[in-house]
């Protein structure tokens, strides 16, 4: 593999960022398929939560950069184990200078397998769940087929309702977190603030804790023109972190400026975009930068968690919403590398392709107004013209929902303006460039257009007219939806609170439905944030 100025394996140094532990344990390693897998004996010398250093045969033409599979038992004692494992992981050969000894890194954090292999029956009785439920859609979806012609506009919206969750659902098992490459690139982090007093310091210092080479990454804080003590938190904090820069605006300017700036003033190849809440996991910045082996790749989504606070009832809803909106939906369109949204709380750009468009998305403008929402969408759109956009499931952060129902709808209201602003540029792209991907996409921006209409006919409409028994198919149908989607929530993440997806369904077609109408008639309408 090359090596540039920004790019390199990593070193032997840098695979024991977590602690050893010595071993003797005796495995092999699978290496191809079949027919023409390999099976070799290996001795385990070493391990850590990332990986294993092993010994091979000498004679053994084994190559390295290579994905593989190994198996052996780990001792008692071994980190983080305290009692003898079979494990079997896969994971990537890398090279070790000294004959006949190599190195292999995990997949996953060896803390993750395990938790994997004891929650193998409960996902395995979810999966059974959620191909039922599925199966109880696609049924109902054949009762719309033969009933079209009694109720043309409710039995379309069903349809293609149905065929998109379902579809979405289908192509994310397709989906494949990106390969670990091993490489390292040099990283800017980019952080927009404005009035975070709260949770600034331990943002920065969680940034710093990552398990990345410090001479590697620095962060650019700017403070767009906060009135609370978020600049003298961000003096306090710059002496102690040399490879912290902090800038502030005195007057608020918008977080699109804050990020334009970041750009310019970033010495790394890529910039990682984060909200200034967001709390990076300690392997979030490896993970991120593996699809950037690929020069195709212009940017790359981060996996965003809500931090699930016991007194948020909002928090609870928007973990299910928040991880089914990328676990699945963002997950479906990285199969085709046309993710048309990277999240502000944690995504990466190279940055030769945001220097391409900052000018122009910098000044961006929409009916005539300036276009201050939305920054990320807009962002992802310009860099999806001319490169492939992932994500990435285990390049993961945590943030924080907001804590109170006003701020939560200023939320929704600001994501829904920048989804009217940026649907007819991301039709065109995903015309041109990914025709694969476009279908689904054309049948969420009618089904979006669609339901307002359907939810005040169903709960308005056809109560007084056809008497209120009528809304139970619509709910019937809503609800076996958004069961499913807390089935899939708890298959991935074994949470107890998946069943708030149901109440997210009532949220959805009561609040967020209607909201879109609202959206469209107040799009020129601009503001900075949601607190």
């Amino acid at each position: 593999m090359s090596k540039t100025a920004n790019e390199s394996v990593l070193s032997q140094g840098e695979q024991r960022r977590y602690p050893r532990a010595a071993s003797d344990a005796a495995g092999e390693i699978i290496i191809g398929r079949w027919p023409r897998r390999r099976r070799l004996p290996l001795r385990v010398r070493d391990m850590s939560a990332t990986g294993i250093s092993v010994r091979l045969p000498r004679l053994a033409k084994t190559p390295v950069c290579r994905r593989a599979t190994v198996r052996w038992d780990v001792p008692p004692g071994a980190l983080p184990l305290k009692r003898p494992v079979r494990l079997r992981i896969s994971g990537t050969i890398l090279p070790r200078p000294e004959p006949g000894a190599y190195g292999f890194r995990f997949d996953r954090l060896l803390d993750e397998h395990l938790a994997q292999q004891k929650t193998q029956t409960r996902k395995s009785l979810a999966a059974l769940a959620a191909v039922g439920l599925a199966v109880a859609i696609a049924f109902l979806k054949t009762r719309n087929i033969i009933s079209f012609w009694y109720d043309p506009l409710w039995q379309a919206y069903s349809m293609l309702a149905g065929f998109y969750v379902l579809s979405r659902i289908g192509y994310s098992f397709f989906y494949k977190e990106p390969a670990d490459h091993g490489v390292i690139k040099s990283l800017t982090v980019v952080l927009p603030i404005k009035n975070e007093e709260r949770h600034i310091e331990s943002v920065i210092r969680r940034l710093f804790m990552a398990r990345y080479p410090r001479d590697m990454f620095e962060v650019i804080a700017i403070d767009d023109g906060s009135t609370d003590g978020t600049w003298e938190v961000l003096q306090r904090l710059a002496p102690q972190f040399p490879r912290l820069q902090i800038h502030r605006f005195r007057q608020n300017k918008g977080k699109r400026h804050g990020m334009a700036l970041g750009a310019q003033k970033a010495r790394g190849e890529i910039l990682i975009f984060m909200d200034s809440d967001s709390l990076i996991e300690p392997e979030g910045f490896y993970r991120i930068v593996q699809p950037f082996h690929d020069s195709r790749v212009g940017a790359v989504a981060g996996h965003t968690n809500i931090i699930i606070e016991p007194e948020n009832f909002i928090s609870k809803m928007e973990a299910v919403r928040y991880f089914i909106s990328q676990r699945v939906m963002k997950a479906a369109e990285s199969v085709f590398g046309a993710v048309n949204c990277c999240p502000g709380p944690f995504s990466a750009y190279r940055r030769e392709a945001v220097m391409e468009v900052l000018d122009e998305w910098l000044n961006q403008k929409f009916l005539g107004a300036a276009a201050t929402f939305g920054d990320d969408r807009s962002l992802t759109n310009r860099v999806l013209k001319n490169y492939r956009v992932v994500y990435h499931a285990g390049a993961r952060c945590s943030t924080y929902a907001p804590d109170n129902w006003s701020g939560f709808l200023k939320q929704q209201l600001r994501w829904k303006k920048s989804w009217v602003r940026e649907t007819l540029t991301t039709a065109l792209i995903m015309t041109r460039e990914h025709p694969l991907a476009a279908l689904p996409y054309f049948t969420s921006i009618l089904v979006t257009l669609m339901s307002p209409m359907v939810v005040l006919r169903v709960f308005l409409y056809s109560p007084l007219v056809m008497g209120a028994a009528t809304y139970f198919p619509y709910l019937f149908g809503l609800m076996l939806v958004f069961l499913l989607f807390g089935v899939l929530y708890y298959y991935y993440t074994q949470s107890r609170y998946w069943y708030y997806g149901l109440v997210f369904a009532v949220v959805y077609s009561w609040v967020f439905s209607l909201q879109t109408y609202y959206a469209i008639l107040t799009v020129r309408k601009n503001h900075w944030g949601t607190r």
